[in-house]
């Protein structure tokens, strides 16, 4: 018997394996956690594409089993309980844990070093990294370290996708690391507005001379930006054929952890 894989496409699972209704009941969850307060039963049987008296079968059993409740207009929403079991979900779930495979992966391929980071008031901190193979660290950059927002890859890319960041950082003294760094407001601008078009930035030693970086955005639920993944290493192995291969396996990494994340669909 052929294997399938989940509404999620998450394991191969066995058809022999699983049960029908669990599945729909999921997609019943599914639907009344979509944002409205209550939804009614034609709703959810639009929604899901099942036949009203089989949503009504599934409703009336998730209302026994405490997850569903009927709400003050009478429609069908998601009950305490079930908030209660998503607050938990919430809290067991870590975005380093979640970014690690795709730290690991990237290192791996390319032997650089490949970092996360998180916005911050002062910079982008440096919440995880994993070193690859190539005898060049980046040691400049440990775990803990905060990056001022108008340098290196992910604090200019937190810069570029966030406008409180963004305003931020233009109003702010900026230090010039190299003399590659961009200090003027003109030059920030120009380069902002660069990084939301391409949607990622190629850091060439602005922060550390020899060092480049390439990063693109991770975004969460809301569409926001959430963090930055970004591969870095020596700036002559990012010449124009490896950078190539650099900008498309971290731009795959970030829409993958964007997904993973509940991100909205980007254009």
């Amino acid at each position: 018997m052929k294997d399938v894989t989940g509404p999620a496409g998450g394991d191969v699972v066995d058809p022999r394996n699983y049960v029908a209704s669990v599945i729909k009941s999921c997609s019943v969850v599914e639907v009344l956690g979509g944002g409205d307060s209550e939804y009614t039963l034609g709703e959810v049987a639009a929604a899901t594409g099942l036949g009203k008296t089989t949503v009504h079968r599934l409703l009336s059993s998730l209302q026994m089993a405490g997850w569903v409740e009927r709400g003050p207009r009478d429609g069908y929403r998601l009950s305490i309980r079930m908030l209660k079991l998503a607050h938990a979900s919430q809290r067991q779930f870590s975005i380093r844990n979640e970014a690690l495979p795709h730290l690991r992966s990237l290192a791996g391929t390319f032997g650089d070093t490949a970092f996360l980071l998180v916005p911050a008031d002062e910079g982008g901190v440096v919440v995880e990294m994993v070193e690859g193979e190539s005898p060049l660290k980046v040691n400049t950059v440990t775990l803990g370290s905060v990056l001022p927002y108008h340098v290196a890859g992910g604090p200019t890319v937190m810069a570029a996708f966030d406008e409180d960041i963004r305003e931020r950082v233009l109003a702010a003294p900026r230090k010039r690391f190299t003399d590659r760094t961009d200090v003027t407001r003109e030059a920030l601008e120009a380069k902002f507005a660069r990084i939301r078009e391409q949607g990622y930035v190629f850091a060439d030693e602005d922060l550390n001379n020899g060092v480049a970086v390439v990063s693109a955005p991770v975004f969460g639920p809301t569409g926001a930006l959430s963090c930055t993944l970004s591969l870095g290493g020596a700036a002559q192995g990012f010449g124009p054929d490896r950078l190539d291969q650099i900008v498309t396996a971290v731009r795959e990494a970030c829409a993958a952890l964007s997904e993973r994340l509940g991100a909205p669909a980007r254009r």
